[in-house]
């Protein structure tokens, strides 16, 4: 009907929102479905698949276009796992095929070029996760009561290119945990686990009815999971129960607290399509024990349970809202007397252990300084250091340290709600010179009503000092931010201390010298390194998914004898690179701190971004990749100067003209040497390599043990 009325778009419409919403209701089943039910069911729907504009497949998510490309051809083998990787994000379900740099979902079906298409999945960076990062699908096999009370259980678990290699030392176990959080957990060996190619298969007897001991009522549902080891690095795996019996006797346990209402255990499937046991009585005395109990519940006096649960809950929410840590904070923390010697370090809103917090932080520590230091952190910890207190950003911790600190001390901004004490001195390092406009000079700043703006204000007057390293920061940053002279610092970046005495070295002696950052990313001595550190870019969904500007795999063929090329997406952004561009091409992303980065690169390509800034004081080349220009200065916030007339290297908007561009760099940028000495002194007038040492003289030495 849509394409008799020439609305091709709305039918292309209707594929996607098919492939997305419809069909994806009707493949949860399928697992689960007998032979003949699934092949009804491919039957029924081919005739509708084969219309579907192939454009749509290029609409939908990677894993919706994998199952409905699947279901149209009857390929069971592959879809069944589809469905599975399809309803628990993330799972690697299928071994995977590699062909031609690319990786498919399966080695069938590319033949056909819709999918060749389709199947190819290299976006979804499967390729790039290491075995202990990988939720591999692991297939029940088998499943049948054994002696004693005991289930035995065999399984494939799916080695996605071969990460799990032929000769490793494999070691596995079966894991029985209560679902609800913070309750016990069983664990039983297993006894039998070894590679088969694309699989590791195992085999083990979980003594259920012997060692499982659960305390009964409120730990009604078990889950299954097995922990598996190759040469010590451990994976954790679920049962996928597609086309598994699971029919069989419940088996005996003996819950610690009573059995009135329950003493056998049943497997059954999870809403994801996992193995799992729940609690239930064999005999009808425990079956009218617990229609008691049910009506307990049901009835008044349950009624006053279920309402007392609620108000705890909705207290338990309000206790831990923002609202009420505002209050906390405002009202309780603020009271409390100002801790001396005591220091909060945020960098990029606890994304990051980097930048100038960063730097300044290890001089202060290198100089021996008596204080106690406090990292704010939003995601993983790990990364930050070991003699320094923790704070998740936004936790009552992080909210009590801020209100007795000392100091404060990031790059980009406390949350801005958040009132400073007068006690409190706030350094604000700030985080790159600017091109694009900022703070009030924004045109986004002009809708803001007066309420908004001077809330706006009032989180930049916390600023005590901000640190400058430039007349251009003075006319740009401080102005657009309304600080006053008083409150700059005219002393360069601590993030840049390095890089300043990076040139002096090389400038003293002559030559470069590596550090052991090098050896670690595995670059060659004689291969040069490009660095490609790109601004921020917004992708239009959720994901800042970062689309290269140009084909990493025709640069590897063209430069790959004579550079590495380091790819280093803004924080907020992500990239996936193809397989056959390892050793050539890395990904860098995952390191917090770009400025070792920077000191180790031959050569910066980058666009907007404020490292251009930065990088510059290494008097090394750089190209500037600016495929957007027109766009990104006229269309979004503008900028304050004209990047044509100042960069200290080559403008390119090509893929080409950025290849010709790099191949011109064997001298080593003569041509743009006077430019880089401009850009440096007009930029970065302040940096003297001292800017750490400076502050720590000027606010911490006598902090000195």
């Amino acid at each position: 009907m849509l394409a008799e009325r020439g609305m091709a778009e709305m039918r292309v419409a209707k594929d996607v929102k098919f492939l997305k919403h419809d069909l994806v209701l009707h493949l949860r089943d399928l697992p689960f479905r007998d032979a003949e039910y699934r092949a009804e069911f491919a039957r029924l729907s081919a005739q509708y698949l084969a219309t579907l504009d192939p454009e749509a497949y290029g609409r939908a998510q990677p894993l919706q276009a994998v199952c409905g490309y699947l279901l149209g051809r009857g390929d069971w083998a592959n879809l069944i796992p589809a469905v599975d990787a399809l309803l628990n994000p993330g799972k690697v379900a299928v071994p995977l095929a590699e062909r031609d740099g690319r990786v498919f979902w399966c080695a069938e079906h590319l033949d056909d070029p819709l999918g060749r298409q389709v199947l190819d999945v290299t976006d979804l960076g499967y390729h790039t996760r290491p075995l202990e990062k990988m939720f591999l699908r692991n297939q029940l096999t088998a499943f049948e009561a054994a002696a004693g009370g005991g289930v035995r259980l065999a399984g494939r678990i799916t080695n996605a290119l071969g990460r799990v290699p032929e000769g490793a030392v494999l070691r596995a176990e079966l894991q029985f945990s209560a679902r609800r959080r913070g309750l016990q957990a069983f664990t039983f060996p297993v006894a039998a686990v070894r590679h088969a190619g694309e699989v590791v298969e195992w085999e083990a007897v979980a003594d259920v009815s012997g060692r499982l001991r659960p305390l009964g009522i409120i730990d009604a549902v078990w889950d299954v999971r097995l922990v598996l080891q190759a040469d010590g690095v451990r994976t954790t795996t679920r049962l996928s129960v597609a086309d598994t019996d699971l029919s069989g006797r419940p088996l005996p346990v003996r819950p610690r607290l009573t059995r009135m209402v329950a003493d056998h255990v049943r497997p059954h499937v999870s809403a994801k399509g996992h193995l799992a046991f729940e609690l239930v009585g064999e005999d009808p005395g425990r079956e009218r024990a617990r229609e008691l109990i049910t009506k307990s519940v049901q009835g008044r006096p349950g009624a006053l349970a279920k309402s007392g649960y609620r108000r705890a809950r909705a207290l338990r929410r309000q206790l831990t809202s923002g609202d009420t840590k505002l209050r906390a904070y405002h009202e309780v923390f603020l009271r409390l007397p100002v801790k001396k010697r005591t220091v909060v370090f945020e960098s990029h809103l606890g994304r990051q252990y980097s930048d100038s917090p960063r730097a300044l932080y290890e001089e202060m520590r290198r100089q021996g300084l008596d204080f106690e230091a406090y990292w704010a952190y939003s995601g993983d910890p790990g990364a930050f250091p070991a003699d320094a207190t923790l704070v998740r950003r936004w936790s009552l911790p992080y909210l009590k340290a801020l209100a007795q600190a000392e100091f404060w001390v990031d790059n980009q901004s406390f949350p801005l709600k958040l009132a400073k004490r007068p006690e409190t001195t706030y350094l604000q390092t700030w985080h790159g010179s600017a091109l694009k406009k900022m703070g009030f000079d924004q045109p986004a700043q002009k809708t803001l009503t007066r309420a908004q703006q001077a809330q706006q204000q009032r989180a930049l007057d916390r600023f005590d000092r901000f640190l400058v390293r430039s007349e251009h920061d003075v006319r740009t940053l401080a102005k657009a931010f309304r600080l006053p002279e008083r409150a700059l610092l005219r002393v360069g970046y601590p993030r840049n201390d390095a890089l300043v005495q990076a040139r002096k070295a090389e400038e003293a002696g002559g030559a470069r010298v590596r550090g052991p950052l090098a050896a670690e990313l595995g670059i060659p001595a004689d291969k040069q390194v490009i660095l490609y550190a790109p601004t921020f870019r917004t992708s239009g969904g959720r994901s800042h998914r970062f689309e290269l500007p140009f084909d990493v795999e025709r640069f590897a063929k063209r430069f790959g004898h004579r550079y590495v090329l380091l790819v280093r997406s803004h924080y907020l952004n992500h990239v996936t690179l193809p397989p056959t561009v390892a050793g050539s091409v890395l990904d860098v992303s995952a390191h917090h701190d770009v400025a070792p980065f920077l000191e180790l690169a031959d050569v910066l390509v980058t666009d907007y971004s404020s490292v251009m800034f930065d990088y510059a004081l290494l008097d090394r080349p750089m190209v500037f990749f600016t495929y957007d220009y027109e766009a990104y200065v006229h269309e979004q916030r503008g900028t304050y100067f004209d990047l044509r007339e100042h960069a200290p290297g080559p403008l390119v908007e090509t893929e080409e003209d950025f290849f010709a561009a790099l191949q011109g760099l064997g001298a080593g940028g003569p041509e743009y040497a006077a430019a880089r000495k401009r850009f440096v002194a007009h930029f970065g007038e302040y940096e003297r390599g001292d800017a750490a040492r400076t502050l720590v003289e000027q606010f911490f030495s006598h902090w000195s043990r």
